[in-house]
C-alpha cells in the first residue's frame, strides 16, 4: 500500500456534479432538501448552449457525477466530449430510463466513460424514490472523496487502483444491502446489494468491484468485512486475480447493522 503526503492527495478532492435537464434539477434539489451536500457546486445544463461555458466552470475538477435522462442524450453525449477534453480524474454518468431494455441504451456503449443505468421500474421495485435512488448512488460512488479527504488509506489498495476500478469502463451497475445478521452482517449485506432490484447484470460477468461499507464502528468488523469481499471477489468472472476494491466509511450517526454498496463495472461482452 501506497502512503501519499498531504501535498500530494490535495490534488485529488475536488468534486462537482453536473444536471441535465429537468431529471438532474430533480436530484440536486433533493440533495438540497436532505441537507446533506456533497459537492460544493451543482453545474446547470438544460441546452446546447449551456454547453459552451462548460469547459471553464471543471477546469481543475477530480471527480464529476452527471445525472441525466435518456430523453436528453444529445445534450449529455455533448457534455461527455467537454468533460473528455478536459481530462477529468474520474467522471461517472447516471442514466435515467424506463427500463433496462431500452433500446437506447445500445447507443451509449462508447460515449460516456462510466455510465450507471438507473432504471425506473427497477427503482420503483426497490422502494427508492427516483431522487432518492439518485442520491445513493451518487453517495456511494464519491465515497472516495471524503476518504481521501480524510487522509485515510484503501484496504490493501493503492491509490492507483481507483481508476483502474470504477474509471472509463462502460455500462455499470449499483447495489444496496443492508444487514444485522448476527454470524456476519457484512457478508449478508453484500449477498442482499447482489439481489437488490437495481442490480442489474450478472456479478460473474463484472471484471471490477467497488465494495464499501456504510456504519456504526462497533458493527464494521474487518474479518467479516475482508470474508464479503472475499466472496463477492470469488463470484466474479474470470476469478484469475483480486477484482474488489474495498473500502470502509465509519458513520457514527447511521442506523444499527452494515449497509453494503456494490458498484460494478467492466462487464464481459
Amino acid at each position: 500500500m501506497e502512503i501519499y503526503d498531504d501535498e500530494y492527495l490535495d490534488q485529488f478532492i475536488s468534486a462537482k456534479f453536473i444536471e441535465i435537464g429537468a431529471a438532474g434539477a430533480g436530484a440536486s434539489d433533493y440533495f438540497s432538501e436532505v441537507g446533506n451536500d456533497l459537492f460544493p457546486e451543482r453545474l446547470i445544463v438544460s441546452n446546447e448552449d449551456d454547453v459552451a461555458g462548460l469547459q471553464a466552470k471543471i477546469a481543475r475538477v477530480d471527480y464529476l457525477f452527471v445525472i441525466t435522462d435518456i430523453e436528453d442524450l444529445k445534450i449529455a453525449e455533448s457534455v461527455a466530449k467537454i468533460i473528455e477534453e478536459s481530462k477529468i480524474f474520474l467522471t461517472t454518468f447516471g442514466i435515467l430510463c424506463p427500463s433496462a431494455d431500452d433500446v437506447r441504451l445500445a447507443d451509449i456503449q462508447k460515449k460516456f466513460g462510466t455510465w450507471i443505468i438507473l432504471p425506473r421500474d427497477k427503482i420503483a421495485e426497490s422502494g427508492f424514490t427516483k431522487n432518492a435512488a439518485i442520491y445513493r448512488a451518487v453517495n456511494m460512488t464519491t465515497s472516495i472523496i471524503p476518504i481521501m479527504k480524510k487522509r485515510a488509506n484503501f484496504i490493501g489498495m493503492d491509490f492507483a487502483e481507483i481508476p483502474r476500478t470504477i474509471g472509463n469502463f462502460g455500462k455499470a451497475c449499483i447495489g444496496f444491502g443492508e444487514s444485522l445478521d448476527t454470524e456476519n452482517p457484512a457478508l449478508d449485506a453484500v449477498k442482499k446489494a447482489l439481489k437488490s432490484p437495481l442490480f442489474i447484470e450478472d456479478i460473474r460477468h463484472a471484471k471490477k468491484t467497488l465494495l464499501v461499507f456504510f456504519g456504526k464502528i462497533e458493527f464494521l468488523n474487518m474479518l467479516q468485512m475482508n470474508e464479503a469481499a472475499t466472496f463477492l471477489d470469488e463470484l466474479m468472472y474470470p476469478a484469475d486475480d483480486w477484482r474488489c476494491l474495498l473500502q470502509v466509511d465509519v458513520d457514527e450517526t447511521a442506523a444499527d447493522g452494515v449497509t453494503a454498496f456494490i458498484f460494478a463495472t467492466n462487464f464481459e461482452k
